[in-house]
């Protein structure tokens, strides 16, 4: 089984609430969604945000939610990439807000650090 498969089971919703952490309203919306696209079909599917309302959050829930077996993310830059790769990597965000606890295992994390300017032959 993948990371995702065998740590689904701690994964969690819990949901902001004054000072109590959690997923924002948007952040389950775009959950959800991605749960119910995936449900009844295979294409791929965009998820759309503003910046700042935690589009990482949403990325690393969704991988849990559909219980992945890969998790391919790619940036526009390398800051960016770093961002998201140590973000990935120590779970930040879901910890933040209790989606999972401090004493879930981490995902293995490959941050690729040169460009792809070819294909193999």
């Amino acid at each position: 089984m993948s990371y995702f498969e065998d740590h689904y089971k701690d994964f969690r919703f819990p949901i902001t609430e004054g000072d109590d952490p959690g997923f924002r309203r948007a952040q389950l919306g775009a959950i959800h969604a991605t749960a119910a696209h995936f449900t009844t079909r295979k294409d791929p599917g965009i998820i759309t945000m503003p910046t700042g309302s935690g589009k990482t959050a949403v990325l690393l829930a969704a991988a849990f939610v559909l219980r992945a077996k890969r998790v391919l993310v790619i940036t526009p830059s390398r800051l960016v990439r770093e961002q998201i790769a140590e973000e990935i990597a120590d779970l930040v965000q879901l910890r933040r807000v209790r989606a999972v606890s401090d004493d879930t295992a981490r995902p293995k994390v490959l941050n690729v650090r040169k460009r792809i300017t070819a294909s193999e032959q």
